[in-house]
C-alpha cells in the first residue's frame, strides 16, 4: 500500500515528522506479518498539495495523511467540525465522541454523501494550539480592531467579522514577517512546534488558552477500492493501526509541549493569559457562526448537533465525577 503524508500536517509538526512517519509505516509490516508495507513519500512527489484526497478517491494514491479542513469545497463545511475550530470540543471530549459517541460513522458519511471513494479513519491528534503570539498583550475584543493577523479558515472568518485584518501567508513567512512588522499577530500550533520555529525570539506575547483550536485531528484517508481489496484481518490491522497512532502521536506532542513550556519559561518569554470574557466573546461568535452554517447546511447541522449533544451529556458526567485536577495538585 502506497501512503502519504500530508505536506502542510507535516509543516506544522516539523519536530514530529520522522517519528510520525516512523509510527505510520512501522505498524503495518509488523502487525501484518510483512504482508503490508506502507511507503512514505515526500510532499509534492506525486501530486501538488492540497490534491490528496481527490488523488486518493482517483486511485493515484492509496492513502494520504490530511486534514478535512483543507477540502471544505469538496465535502462541505462540516469538514472543519472534524479537524479544528474554535469553541470546538476538548481533546478528550473529541476522542470519545469520534470513537463511542458515534463520530466516526459520520466521518465516514461525510465522503459518502458525496460520492468520495475513501475510507476514513483518524491518522494523528494534537491538543490545544498556542492562541497566538502578539506585540502587545490582549485586553478586550477591541484589541483585534485593524490588527494584521496571520491565520486562516473558519476563525481568520471570525477574526474578520471582529474588525481583524486577517494576512495569510506560509508558516516559513511568520517569522520574518513579525520581525519587520508585516504582522501584528499570528498563530501556528502547539508549543514544541512554536519553539522550535524560534517564534520566543520575537519577544512577542505568547498568549493562550488555544480556544480558536481545542483541538487539532488529522484524518488518515485510503482509497476504498484498496482498503475494499485487503482481507479482513488487514483491514483490521489498518483500522487499529491507525488508532494507535492517533493515540500515540497524541501523547508523544502532548509530552513535547510540556518540555517546551519549560522551554520558554526558562528563555523568559512572556505569557498573557486570555481574559475570560474575550474567551467567551469568542464562543458567542462562533456559535453564532455555527448556527448561521447549519441553517444551510443539513449535514453540517447534524454533525454539529451531535458534537453539541455529546459535549453537554459529558460534561455534565465529568463535571460531577472526574475531580479537579487543581485540588489534587500537592504544594506542602
Amino acid at each position: 500500500m502506497r501512503a502519504r503524508l500530508y505536506a502542510t500536517a507535516a509543516e506544522r509538526q516539523q519536530a514530529y515528522r520522522a517519528r510520525l512517519k516512523r509510527n505510520v509505516t512501522f505498524q503495518g509490516p509488523v502487525l501484518g506479518g510483512g504482508r503490508l508495507t506502507v511507503t512514505n513519500n515526500p510532499s509534492g512527489a506525486i501530486v501538488d498539495g492540497l490534491k490528496e484526497m481527490r488523488a486518493v478517491h482517483e486511485g493515484v494514491l492509496d492513502c494520504t495523511l490530511t486534514g478535512s479542513h483543507y477540502h471544505t469545497s469538496e465535502i462541505g463545511m462540516a469538514g472543519d467540525l472534524f479537524n479544528l475550530y474554535p469553541a470546538g470540543l476538548s481533546p478528550q471530549e473529541f476522542f470519545v465522541w469520534y470513537y463511542d459517541g458515534g463520530g466516526a460513522a459520520l466521518h465516514q458519511e461525510m465522503y459518502d454523501r458525496k460520492s468520495l471513494k475513501v475510507k476514513a479513519n483518524l491518522g494523528m491528534f494534537t491538543s490545544a494550539e498556542l492562541f497566538g503570539w502578539f506585540a502587545k498583550p490582549v485586553t478586550s475584543m477591541n484589541d483585534f480592531k485593524g490588527m494584521k493577523f496571520r491565520t486562516a479558515g473558519i476563525w481568520g472568518e471570525m477574526l474578520n467579522a471582529a474588525g481583524a485584518a486577517v494576512v495569510t501567508m506560509p508558516g516559513g513567512e511568520i517569522y520574518e514577517s513579525m520581525q519587520r512588522g508585516v504582522i501584528d499577530a499570528f498563530e501556528y500550533s502547539t508549543p514544541s512546534v512554536d519553539w522550535s520555529a524560534g517564534f520566543h525570539e520575537l519577544g512577542a506575547y505568547v498568549h493562550g488558552p488555544g480556544i480558536h483550536a481545542p483541538e487539532s485531528a488529522f484524518e488518515m484517508l485510503i482509497g476504498s477500492a484498496k482498503y475494499n481489496a485487503l482481507p479482513a484481518d488487514l483491514q483490521a490491522i489498518v483500522n487499529h493501526a491507525c488508532e494507535a497512532t492517533t493515540i500515540r502521536v497524541w501523547s508523544m506532542i502532548d509530552y513535547q509541549d510540556v518540555l517546551a513550556m519549560k522551554k520558554l519559561t526558562d528563555y523568559g518569554t512572556k505569557f498573557v493569559y486570555l481574559p475570560e470574557d474575550v474567551q467567551k466573546s469568542i464562543v458567542v461568535i462562533a456559535n453564532k457562526k455555527y448556527d448561521e452554517l447549519a441553517k444551510g447546511d443539513e449535514f453540517f447541522a447534524k454533525v454539529l448537533a451531535s458534537q453539541r449533544d455529546f459535549a453537554a451529556a459529558y460534561r455534565d458526567f465529568k463535571a460531577f465525577a472526574q475531580p479537579n485536577p487543581s485540588l489534587m495538585t500537592y504544594n506542602p
